[in-house]
């Protein structure tokens, strides 16, 4: 029976509603193609060919994803993907037929009737949008309908190696517990850059650590160079501002701002016209800026700022903004501290940052033991070392909310077993430090609830489970193909 002679039939039958509903078509293999076919083959995968003319067709797909734009990396890694993505569906499309899976011409006619592009204005299937639209896209009717073919043979192999996948009831009910489950905690986080002064460095053993480690010690010095050991040309400024941004007809910026510059280049006290003329957000403070980096100045500013003597005052400077005249009170030069100045001192940073786990660890201990005894951490301790316990506020067990709890897996796995409030007795390892943690609050929900969602949660961790074991399988089955890729990006 004809494709089109079986689109009215099984109209109402929701298995085939439910399937064609999530397939989304691609025109790989059948797509319209600019100048025809050609034989030039880019890769055999079992020996089957796919052709440049396979390839041009979906990166013209792709390109329109991208409104032909993207940038020649973007471009090349587009291209490398269309070709991974041809092998991919040849390799499946193979292993659907060594697993004789068959598609009906009646699902490929329930897929017809519900695809949108075919449909008039009552909802309902025309034949004639049918076969303008594939004009339209270049298509004959049997190489649409072969393509609808190999989809639905893909779709229906994924539903196969699927199918085994099943949730048993204790993962429905470790991840109802998660979602539902609300804890509110008292969080002490403990870095161990906090108890570096904590660890007793021997300058003989510095020494010695020193002249062994220099390439560390040079790789640290370089690597935190422009924020410790590098200070800029700084200025200290003050500065008028007439913006040219806002809307509005008014007088002439440019000259406004030349009499005020004339004024204060005549002695009058550069303050008090600020406060009078600048329209920047510090004119009632008396345009100080203070000291700033010259890489904190826009080029022409920073430009004209150290070619001015201090005291001296700029000329008219455009910025983005508007026009500005500066007044140099100070101007100080780069700095630059040498590596052999500091290399002492970064040695003995490093000996402490490698023998500070052991200092933490101690530390931590006690705080625990202080918190279990009293019921708090020791203010005391916590003083010492500059921290703070922190409420997280409420959140659900699987989602927490509260930055760096996720850090630590172990602690994660505890409170997905906690039955009440109270201090956790276990000093969590993060990364950079640890972690003391205390549950301030807890809601468990009833298990009438439960039993109500339970159905729900089910079907979506195995659509979850079923996803993740239908990728492994297929990038398993592809490495396992006979791929000769004859041309690459």
């Amino acid at each position: 029976m004809a494709v089109m002679e079986n689109i009215r039939l099984g109209a109402n039958n929701p298995w085939m509603k439910a399937l064609f509903a999530v397939i989304v078509l691609v025109f790989v293999f059948w797509g319209i193609g600019a100048n025809g076919p050609t034989n030039q083959e880019i890769a055999f995968v079992n020996g089957e060919r796919i052709t440049d003319t396979q390839y041009q067709r979906l990166m013209r797909v792709r390109a329109r994803d991208l409104d032909g734009g993207g940038t020649d990396e973007e471009q090349k890694r587009m291209a490398q993907q269309v070709v991974q993505e041809l092998i991919q569906t040849k390799v499946l499309l193979q292993e659907a037929r060594s697993a004789q899976i068959t598609v009906s011409s009646e699902e490929i006619a329930r897929f017809v009737l519900q695809y949108d592009a075919f449909k008039d204005s009552d909802g309902n299937f025309s034949q004639k949008l049918y076969k303008r639209n594939l004009k339209r896209m270049g298509l004959t009717q049997g190489k649409f309908e072969d393509q609808i073919r190999d989809d639905l043979a893909i779709r229906k192999l994924f539903a196969a190696v699927a199918n085994g996948i099943k949730i048993s009831d204790g993962q429905v009910r470790r991840q109802y517990l998660q979602e539902s489950t609300k804890v509110s905690l008292k969080v002490l986080r403990i870095p161990d850059a906090s108890l570096l002064d904590d660890v007793e460095v021997d300058d003989d053993a510095l020494d010695a650590f020193v002249s062994a480690n220099e390439a560390d010690i040079r790789s640290r010095y370089e690597a935190d160079y422009r924020r410790l050991y590098r200070k800029p040309r700084r200025a200290t400024i003050s500065q008028i501002l007439l913006r040219t941004d806002l809307e509005g007809e008014r007088e002439d910026p440019r000259g406004r701002l030349q009499k005020v510059l004339k004024k204060a280049r005549d002695g009058e006290d550069f303050a008090k016209l600020a406060r009078i003329h600048s329209e920047d957000i510090n004119a009632r403070h008396g345009g100080v800026m203070g000291t700033v980096a010259e890489e904190q100045l826009e080029k022409t500013v920073a430009e004209a700022v150290f070619a001015t003597e201090t005291g001296g005052i700029t000329d008219v400077l455009p910025v983005k903004n508007g026009l500005l005249i500066v007044k140099v009170d100070a101007v100080f030069p780069s700095e630059e501290t040498a590596f052999d100045d500091v290399k002492t001192a970064i040695g003995r940073t490093l000996t402490q940052e490698r023998s500070v786990g052991p200092v933490a660890a101690a530390y931590a201990s006690e705080v625990l033991a202080d918190w279990k005894t009293t019921g708090a951490p020791s203010a005391e301790k916590l003083l010492a070392q500059k921290l703070t316990a922190q409420d997280t506020g409420e959140f659900a067990i699987g989602r927490p909310a509260f930055p760096g709890l996720s850090d630590s897996p172990v602690l994660m796995n505890k409170l997905a077993s906690t039955t009440g409030v109270g201090l956790i007795d276990t000093v969590f390892a993060v990364p950079g430090g640890r972690m003391i943690v205390e549950v301030t609050s807890f809601e468990r929900p009833d298990e009438e609830t439960m039993k109500s969602e339970e159905g729900l949660i089910r079907k979506r961790l195995e659509f979850s489970a079923q996803r993740q074991f239908v990728q492994v399988w297929t990038e398993d089955l592809v490495a396992r193909a006979d791929i000769d890729q004859r041309w690459r990006p």
